[in-house]
């Protein structure tokens, strides 16, 4: 039973460098998520100008500008080895197709961590929001949201790969089932930018909790199903 968890863990180690080092050779998807949360930031900051933004409307549009630069990183995720040819190899891998489930969803938690971490100074420079003094909460809030958006989006976008349509089809899939974490997510962020202790959106941050535990048990299960597909 230990060997073969040892197997099993070493299998996802090694897919997880697999990924890492797709990632770091040719940095697309960090290039271009990064600039695109970057841009939707700055362009909030131009509409707005000098007007200072509110702690309930700031979270919105942090958010908004991390998921649809997400959206872009999941779909480089499976396009990727489809365009390069390389998803057949990685389908004739004697591993089990969960740890490939949990490689692609681990780097993509990476990825938009890394997106978001670039992102947090810019947004707080051009919207003039201070988000220093609340950036412990801030990033358990931004690790909670972005965990279930990694995980639910892994699995979407696997399915999304098979279409031709995939750019389009994964966002149709995806949005409407993340709209619960993004709800929790702005709530929660809104309390904390609002002044009020952590512990007031203990609600928010167990939902978040329960939809990432959720997503990601769903991932293992079904993922070998739609990774055969």
């Amino acid at each position: 039973m230990s060997g073969g968890l040892e197997r099993y863990g070493r299998a996802t180690a090694a897919l997880i460098r697999r990924e890492l080092l797709m990632e770091i050779r040719t940095r697309e998807a960090l290039q271009s998520t990064g600039f695109f949360s970057i841009l939707i930031v700055v362009l909030f900051g131009f509409a707005m100008g000098a007007r200072p933004v509110q702690p309930f409307m700031a979270p919105g549009m942090l958010w908004i500008a991390f998921s649809f630069a997400g959206v872009l990183g999941l779909n480089r995720s499976f396009g990727r080895e489809r365009d390069n040819g390389c998803l057949t190899g990685l389908m004739l891998c004697p591993v089990d197709r969960s740890s490939v489930f949990i490689a692609k969803c681990v780097v993509q938690l990476i990825l938009m961590l890394a997106v978001e971490l670039i992102t947090l100074p810019v947004f707080s420079i051009f919207l003039q929001v201070s988000l220093l003094p609340h950036l412990g909460p801030i990033l358990l809030i931004n690790l909670l949201g972005t965990a279930g958006f990694a995980a639910a989006g892994t699995l979407l976008s696997a399915i999304a790969g098979s279409s031709r349509a995939r750019d389009v089809l994964l966002p149709i899939m995806l949005y409407p089932l993340w709209i619960p974490l993004l709800l929790a997510a702005v709530r929660s962020m809104a309390l904390v930018l609002d002044g009020r202790p952590l512990a007031s959106a203990s609600g928010w941050l167990c939902l978040m909790g329960l939809y990432d535990l959720i997503f990601f048990v769903l991932g293992l299960i079904l993922f070998e199903y739609v990774f055969e597909e």
